[in-house]
């Protein structure tokens, strides 16, 4: 293996291209529903891999829970067909955690305000400001998913995608001590990094997690 994954996104892909791609090593769908092919009845394009009847053939998936880029009710409806795919995204740009204003996205401005980024003076989307742990409070609730399993879309599942969950995404023995310590209500409280703590001394830290 050369240790490289395959996602497929962003692409006017029909369904049977995309399942070509799959068959192909492309294991992954990059942004739900954003960008891609809309599902039609008689084509529904790259979002179709996910209503294959065979549970071999249906791709993980990275989905941006912010409920913007991504309605609730989508969320839902990919949750159920496939619920061991669910990769949780963010597709936050540098303006996370920061207050709203202006920014800049490579050569692009954007304008953050209220959770929203948008390019400057256009209602097109670009990135979002939200954190993965806001991701798995918005999981759940659009979804009425249990905490395990929403946090398993922000741990596990990406790291069985990567083929690395022998090392990352779970505490199983032998793993890598990359750790959070959350409270009832899913909010980061302690962070540890290969068994060493995260703290404001060492590392440029934000509390709005």
């Amino acid at each position: 293996s050369t240790g490289i994954n395959i996602s497929s996104g962003h692409s006017n892909a029909t369904t049977a291209e995309a399942s070509q791609a799959f068959k192909n090593g492309a294991n992954m769908i990059t942004h739900l529903f954003n960008a891609m092919h809309a599902f039609h009845q008689r084509d529904p394009g790259i979002i179709g891999l996910l209503g294959s009847s065979d549970s071999s053939s249906r791709p993980f998936y990275g989905i941006i829970c912010d409920g913007i880029h991504v309605h609730p009710h989508s969320v839902m409806i990919a949750y159920y067909a496939h619920p061991q795919g669910a990769c949780l995204v963010t597709d936050a740009m540098s303006a996370q955690c920061l207050p709203d204003g202006y920014y800049k996205l490579g050569e692009m401005d954007v304008d953050v305000n209220g959770g929203h980024v948008y390019i400057k003076d256009t209602n097109t989307i670009a990135g979002s400001i939200i954190t993965m742990a806001e991701c798995v409070r918005n999981f759940i609730k659009f979804t009425g998913a249990s905490k395990v399993e929403a946090l398993e879309n922000a741990t596990l599942h990406p790291a069985q995608m990567l083929g690395i969950a022998d090392k990352k995404g779970s505490l199983v023995h032998g793993a890598d001590a990359d750790l959070l310590i959350l409270d009832e209500n899913l909010h980061v409280q302690r962070v540890f990094i290969a068994g060493v703590e995260a703290t404001k001394e060492s590392v440029k830290f934000s509390e709005k997690m």
